[in-house]
């Protein structure tokens, strides 16, 4: 088995997991964490399992590899080679029923995300891409779509907290689907013309590569270069802004959103 089946298979194992909580969830399970800078987020015992099986088997098989996950903290050996992990991406989707979540994964290099995953275990969606090799939907290659301009016949997506922010001008239909990997994953297979994301780096290295790779133009502030990996703290990390559409030709969201306030 090649490392790339070992970590999908992984990933299908722990989305087995998942969603056994997924349909038997109950509101005690649900703990609110400190507020993050995006607002007040949730917890689950899912979330803190998933990591900790995922970070068990990648090092298991990449002993030397650093590893910086949400839950489980920033273990760092080598530099060169960082697995970034989001056990689970739209957890409050995952407490509320909502079948938009589900965990995402990166092996990082110096140059970036050099390999990434990401999984819906209540939709079965394993997207893949490798750096240079294009992007898959469960082994399907994936392209961004072709459109050129935003009208009522394509979809863009955004944040849960947009509108208290901006006001979006695009004549396009509008989605907030609660996940971050949504967004990505769903502006890569040609779902979305672009989309708009606030991140930390862990729930979005997959979902960079996977969206480029299929496509995507991507705009992320900071840059990517100015990371530093082994300085990032789970507890105080910086905030990315993501701009990404599907192609050159599109323009970019930003000039469709106008700052309130």
């Amino acid at each position: 088995m090649s490392y790339r089946e070992s970590i999908e298979k992984l990933l299908k194992d722990v989305g087995r997991y998942q969603l056994d909580g997924y349909r038997n969830l109950q509101q005690s399970d649900v703990q609110v964490k400190a507020d993050t800078g995006y607002g007040q987020t949730v917890v689950t015992e899912y979330d803190v399992e998933s990591e900790k099986r995922i970070f068990d088997a990648v090092s298991r098989e990449f002993p030397n590899d650093s590893f910086l996950g949400e839950e489980h903290g920033n273990v760092r050996r080598d530099p060169g080679r960082y697995w970034l992990l989001d056990p689970i991406d739209g957890t409050t989707n995952f407490t509320q029923g909502v079948a938009y979540w589900g965990p995402t994964l990166a092996l990082c290099d110096s140059q970036g995300p050099q390999e990434g995953w990401i999984y819906f275990p209540a939709l079965d969606e394993m997207f893949h891409a490798r750096r240079g090799q294009g992007a898959t939907l469960n082994g399907h290659p994936i392209k961004t779509s072709a459109v050129t301009e935003y009208s009522k016949l394509c979809t863009v997506a955004t944040t849960s907290s947009f509108h208290r922010y901006y006001q979006l001008s695009a004549p396009a239909k509008h989605r907030i689907l609660g996940s971050l990997i949504v967004n990505m994953a769903y502006l890569a297979n040609g779902t979305f013309a672009a989309c708009f994301c606030q991140a930390h780096v862990w729930d979005i290295a997959a979902g960079l590569l996977i969206a480029a790779e299929a496509g995507a133009i991507i705009d992320m502030t900071p840059a990517w270069e100015a990371l530093d990996l082994t300085q990032i703290d789970p507890d105080n990390s910086p905030s990315l802004t993501i701009l990404a559409k599907a192609n050159a030709t599109i323009p970019s969201l930003e000039s469709c959103m106008t700052r309130l306030g």
